[in-house]
């Protein structure tokens, strides 16, 4: 790179001579000559020196100092410094590459290894990147430091050796050093053009005696090469953070008060010190953390994303929480990549929870930034994100999820600060961002309401962010969004993610009674929704009440005979069945029964499920004939109507086999709900609600046949997948812990004898 300066200043093309390697370091190492040589000079003023092999003791590259540190307070790392006082140590062949994004700590960490080296006795080299040309002469000043003769400095000045051969022989035969290479992030401009650092010909090797520590926001192993012990920084935790923030304003709060501001500023150590230098400064307004914190929500642009009057100097960027991340945006694109920087902020504009691949598309860029965008450059600018850190993986996403079930992530003060920064600095672009944001949602739910149960892992993803239609009402109109969340509740309920498809069941209950009030048709079909996801979570009595007053509102404004107020019977029925209250329920099912086969035919699926239910209740009630009569009928027609894999088949298959359970036959039982198990397993997968609803089953006709340990081995499975997916309080989950506890007291019991 030098080099490349050097011909652009001479003219545009190169001499031959730039192609020969060798007389490349030669050049290189004329341009170091004139400022090492000073730097001697200054040395043999200050005294005389040793020009041998041995230790200077002592010595730094010129004046760059480590920043200072007090080693007792470096909070939250103590895992990271403890991994890097091991390499200083026994470095092995190995330097450490301390990696992370703007504000995260790295020159802190380095910082506090550099102390701690010095109290032990080593000696501490730092250099702060800024150029080749200043890179070169710091490594020539240490070199000098541990030793290097000045001779064998104008011996590769001269050209007779290569420079970086000779600053790297000396620190490779000499001990208890340690050299920092701080803010190195433009890892491309460290080498002579052409090389790579991972090539380790340059001035990053892994050959010393003692450690080299980079610091660096480029968290790619593939720049610093295998040698390289990468040391990823995260975000402080909440309490590390609150001890960051009492050691810099101690006066600010309690330590509870402190943790708490610090999680709101999620654990960056940039926006950490920024709070604590607030709270202490003598004019500011916010005297305290917990006042600061209020003030965050109205305030975030004064308190954290206040711009610095020279946002241009890059040191003055890298210390503001507003600027730190441009740093990076603006080296990647000098590395050719200038859709990193939209398609930040367009992340920004999803939901504060991971963002699905599947909506981060060609098409979302396009949109965003008004020209063409290929899916090789949206490749190009999520991995330059993620590789300055920018993004980030789910710790529970396993490596090669493809773009159905992946997601990346956003720190939540990058995403505040970011969408702060676009709606600033491009308010003109905003409302392009914003229309990429509602057609990719839009978009993806199209495509998962056909998808089946290949979509369903892709629909938990999407639905923390689905209800920002509802916020473009000038974008998308409401009735169409309310219509997008209902698709996908619905495609939740099928996975049988019930808990995410209540929040969105909630969040359109909210807008119908906000915009259409309590007594509209529309608002009785939200609430039924609202009560239903209630009921698969286990809340039966809160269901029931709700679903009552669904019923008495429409039979009054529908009639009594309308097929909503029907399916509000119908509900009512089935939550007194999930109560014990069969009589109750077995009336209703009747009814409705005979109002759907006559108002909507025999064939209708609503007229299939009221018919399973009808026979549950029958089951409950002794009745075990008619039930097995209904569901025996019920299975035939829905195979015909709806086909046998159809979850409503599925289901009555399953409450026959539980039926000829009940009647006395646990073999034949056991036969029909293995099926059942296997079907489901296959269709829904293993941990559906449905799923382990069959093997709930089958373990208690096995139970029955006093196969009590098969039967246990079997319930411990299903109460694992139940607490999971329902939770351990749901009463599913709480009916298989008392089976399984039976079932094991029966075992027991059997190898007493």
């Amino acid at each position: 790179m030098v080099l490349g300066t050097v011909a652009e200043r001479a003219g545009a093309v190169a001499p031959e001579w730039a192609d020969r390697p060798w007389v490349v370091w030669t050049v290189f190492g004329v341009l170091s000559v004139l400022s090492a040589g000073l730097a001697a000079a200054s040395r043999r003023l200050d005294g005389p020196t040793e020009d041998g092999g041995g230790l200077v003791s002592g010595a730094r590259p010129g004046s760059l100092h480590p920043p200072h540190v007090v080693l007792d307070r470096v909070r939250g790392r103590d895992r990271e410094l403890a991994r890097l006082m091991t390499l200083l140590k026994r470095p092995d062949g190995r330097f450490a590459v301390v990696c992370a994004a703007g504000g995260m700590g790295k020159t802190t960490l380095a910082a506090a290894l550099a102390e701690y080296a010095r109290r032990k006795g080593y000696a501490v080299f730092w250099i702060r990147w800024r150029s080749p040309e200043t890179l070169s002469d710091d490594f020539v000043q240490t070199a000098v430091g541990c030793g290097l003769p000045r001779s064998a400095v104008s011996a590769a000045q001269s050209g007779s050796d290569n420079l970086p051969d000779a600053v790297w022989r000396q620190l490779a035969k000499t001990k208890r050093w340690l050299l920092v290479v701080d803010n190195a992030d433009e890892a491309e401009r460290i080498s002579p053009q052409g090389e790579r650092v991972a090539d380790y010909r340059s001035w990053i090797r892994p050959y010393g005696r003692g450690l080299l520590l980079v610091t660096s926001r480029d968290t790619a192993s593939a720049t610093w090469g295998p040698a390289a012990e990468l040391i990823r920084l995260e975000p402080l935790r909440a309490a590390a953070g609150g001890r960051v923030l009492l050691d810099s304003a101690p006066d600010g709060g309690t330590l509870v008060e402190a943790e708490s501001l610090a999680a709101r500023l999620g654990g960056l150590p940039l926006a950490l010190q920024a709070a604590g230098r607030y709270v202490t400064g003598s004019t500011s307004r916010h005297r305290d953390f917990a006042a600061y914190q209020s003030a965050l929500e109205e305030e975030l642009t004064a308190l954290v994303g206040a711009d610095d009057p020279r946002p241009e100097d890059p040191n003055v960027a890298r210390s503001t929480v507003r600027r730190t991340w441009e740093v990076s945006l603006d080296q990647l694109d000098r590395e050719g990549i200038p859709l990193a920087r939209p398609l930040l902020r367009q992340l920004t504009l999803f939901a504060e929870a991971p963002v699905p691949l599947a909506v981060i598309t060609p098409e979302l860029l396009t949109t965003a930034v008004r020209r063409p965008v290929d899916q090789a450059a949206l490749d190009q600018a999520l991995a330059g994100l993620e590789r300055y850190g920018l993004l980030g993986v789910p710790a529970e996403q396993p490596p090669g999820t493809g773009p159905r079930t992946g997601s990346v992530t956003l720190h939540p003060l990058v995403r505040e600060i970011t969408a702060l920064t676009l709606a600033t600095d491009e308010p003109d672009r905003l409302h392009d961002h914003e229309q990429a944001t509602v057609n990719a949602l839009r978009g993806e739910v199209t495509t998962l309401r056909t998808a089946g149960a290949a979509g369903w892992t892709a629909a938990g993803l999407l639905a923390p962010h689905l209800p920002l239609l509802l916020d473009h009402p000038s974008l998308v109109p409401p009735e169409d969004a309310c219509a997008a969340l209902n698709t996908l509740a619905d495609v939740l309920g099928d996975a049988g993610s019930y808990a995410l498809q209540l929040s969105l069941r909630q969040t359109v209950l909210d807008h119908r009674v906000e915009l259409l009030g309590e007594r509209h048709p529309d608002t009785f079909t939200a609430r039924n929704h609202f009560a239903n996801s209630l009921h698969c979570l286990g809340r039966y009595e809160r269901s029931e009440g709700i679903h009552r007053q669904n019923l008495a509102d429409r039979m009054r404004v529908l009639g009594p005979e309308h097929p909503d107020t029907l399916t509000s019977r119908n509900n009512v029925g089935y939550v007194l069945h999930l109560r014990g209250q069969y009589a109750e329920a077995a009336a209703l099912h009747a009814q409705v029964l005979a109002d759907r086969t006559r108002l909507l035919g025999v064939d209708h699926h609503l007229t299939l499920a009221s018919r399973d239910n009808l026979a549950k209740s029958f089951d409950q009630l002794g009745d075990h004939t008619a039930a097995a009569t209904l569901h025996t009928q019920n299975i035939a027609e829905c195979t015909r109507v709806l086909g046998p894999d159809h979850p409503l088949t599925l289901t009555s298959r399953d409450n026959l086999a539980a039926t000829v359970n009940h009647r006395g036959d646990p073999t034949r039982a056991a036969e029909l709900h293995r099926t059942v198990f296997a079907d489901r397993t296959r269709i829904l997968g293993p941990d559906h609600p449905h799923t382990l609803t069959s093997g709930s089953n089958l373990a208690d006709a096995l139970h029955r046949l006093g196969r009590h340990a098969e039967a246990a081995e079997l319930l411990e499975q299903i109460l694992a997948g139940r607490v999971r997916v329902l939770g351990a309080d749901h009463p599913d989950s709480l009916g298989t812990r008392s089976q399984l506890a039976l079932c094991r007291s029966e075992t027991g019991r059997r190898q007493r004898r």
